[in-house]
């Protein structure tokens, strides 16, 4: 296998764990609080290791990639795990691998493939079917969480394909700037609740501390490293890992190979 694509691979991987520990050790927290303690201390880390700024006509994009790909992406993500079960949002979560096939035909000019549309619908049918046993009660405030997250992780990266990385920028980079601008933007919006954070035990703690560290710190490197070495349509068929279960993961993998 693409040595790359291996690497890129690993983050959805590390990302599966979200559910998890999100509703086992910090369900109590709201979306918006999540959200920052996920990203903004990982952009800050990554900062810190970077120290370099975006160029010079570059702030704007690094702006609206740091909206899509981090703040809104974060925050609808843990609004969907909050108000669904884990299986049912990744089963809608999985359709950004099908929306970032469509949205590359008007944005980048890449006209999908038959290969490319049958494995994202395939692979949007396979997760419905690992996913979806249990016929549990469905907030409908949790699917809407659950297609935002998906649509914008898809614009995200549609979005980065067209404009590519900025001169001279290292993956390192490109993530602290976007988790640092994200962060800093939900920051205002999540203060209120902040207080929210003084009934943590030291396990919610201990989760948090996972999920900045690998689950966003190292995950989004190796994300952003395969965005920048892979086409944009096949990273995209990676994001249906995005929180699946175990078993469902070797699909991920051959449906990429």
């Amino acid at each position: 296998m693409n040595r790359d694509l291996l690497l890129t691979a690993l983050a959805p991987l590390i990302w599966g764990t979200t559910y998890l520990l999100t509703t086992t050790f910090v369900s109590e927290l709201p979306a918006l609080l999540l959200g920052v303690m996920r990203i903004l201390p990982a952009g800050l880390l990554l900062w810190l290791l970077s120290r370099r700024l975006p160029p010079p006509g570059w702030w704007g994009r690094v702006a609206v990639l740091a909206v899509l790909r981090q703040a809104l992406f974060f925050v609808l993500l843990y609004g969907a795990a909050l108000h669904l079960p884990g299986g049912v949002a990744a089963t809608v979560g999985a359709s950004s691998a099908m929306l970032v096939v469509l949205l590359a035909w008007p944005v980048l000019g890449q006209i999908p493939t038959r290969l490319n549309l049958a494995l994202a619908g395939a692979g949007l049918a396979g997760v419905a079917l690992i996913s979806l046993s249990g016929g549990e009660a469905l907030s409908a405030a949790g699917l809407m969480f659950a297609l935002g997250f998906a649509l914008v992780n898809a614009l995200g990266t549609v979005l980065f394909g067209r404009w590519g990385p900025p001169p001279g920028a290292r993956p390192l980079d490109q993530v602290a700037w976007e988790l640092t601008l994200g962060g800093l933007m939900l920051l205002p919006f999540a203060l209120p609740s902040a207080s929210a954070l003084t009934h943590l035990p030291p396990s919610g703690w201990a989760a948090l501390t996972v999920m900045t560290l690998i689950g966003t710190a190292l995950a989004a490197v190796l994300w952003q490293r395969g965005l920048n070495r892979l086409p944009v349509q096949q990273v995209g068929l990676l994001a249906p890992s995005v929180h699946l279960p175990p078993c469902c993961w070797t699909w991920c993998f051959s449906a990429t190979g």
